[in-house]
């Protein structure tokens, strides 16, 4: 369905100044962490999946609205991580080009020609959850988080800090539990978190400390993928929400 226009629904009348939220949504896909951008037509720059936070609304609440409206998917694990606020972060010259490619008038749209900080979430989906949702005037596309394209403003720096946010967290975060489905070969377990913490990890070792932890449960079921070694399935324990302790993965 198209939109009205290249900000529909925010205008200068329902939209908090100067005051932006963007969304680092991570998803996990053929061993490689990926991240959502999208890109308007007239525009070569991505840019992470935002919006203007609205006057009725807090915060957490435009991140959930704008989560919902690029993925369909509601109750996510989906955390604020950090606010930037430098000086030069907005480009008025590159939003101003913005405005003219789409034919809308600077007059109109002052409120965009602003200083904008924004604030920074991070969401974990699952791949084959999510239905992707663009308008006839923009893309969307997942790409490698370690092959980023060209990106809008200082999203590059925003993708950055919040993969450092997760590494600094991850005994923390049940991020197997939210990026894999239900049933997965336990080496893409392991190649989740090799990537967050850019090294590698002993494959027996691995295997052996995160089964004795009894975190993950082996099911009687293999991947039927290839008739040479088929992988072993397993499955999260079904009371992981619960669990809060991580660092068996990376002991």
């Amino acid at each position: 369905m198209a939109i009205k226009s290249l900000f529909y629904p925010y205008s200068v009348d329902n939209v908090h100044p100067g005051f932006s939220i963007d969304s680092v949504i991570l998803s996990f896909r053929k061993k490689k962490l990926v991240v959502l951008l999208n890109r308007f037509n007239t525009n070569e720059y991505w840019q992470l999946p935002g919006g203007f936070m609205l006057k009725t609304e807090s915060s957490d609440e435009a991140a959930v609205r704008v989560l919902a409206q690029r993925t369909g998917l509601t109750g996510v694990f989906l955390k604020q991580f950090h606010l930037f606020s430098d000086l030069y972060r907005t480009d008025i010259g590159l939003n101003a080009e913005y405005l003219k490619k789409n034919n809308l008038s600077e007059e109109d749209e002052r409120w965009f020609l602003q200083r904008y900080i924004t604030l920074g979430y991070y969401a974990f989906v699952k791949y084959d959850n999510v239905e992707l949702s663009f308008t006839d005037k923009e893309d969307a596309k997942w790409f490698d988080v370690k092959n980023l394209p060209l990106l809008y403003s200082d999203h590059e720096n925003i993708i950055k800090t919040a993969l450092n946010t997760i590494r600094s967290l991850l005994t923390l975060l049940p991020i197997g539990y939210e990026l894999l489905p239900e049933k997965f070969a336990i080496s893409e377990l392991r190649k989740i978190y090799e990537i967050i913490l850019d090294k590698p990890l002993d494959r027996r070792n691995f295997q052996r400390k995160v089964l004795a932890s009894e975190l993950i449960v082996q099911l009687d079921e293999v991947r039927d993928t290839s008739p040479y070694n088929p992988p072993i399935l397993y499955s999260f324990r079904k009371d992981i929400e619960n669990i809060t302790d991580f660092s068996v993965f990376l002991m």
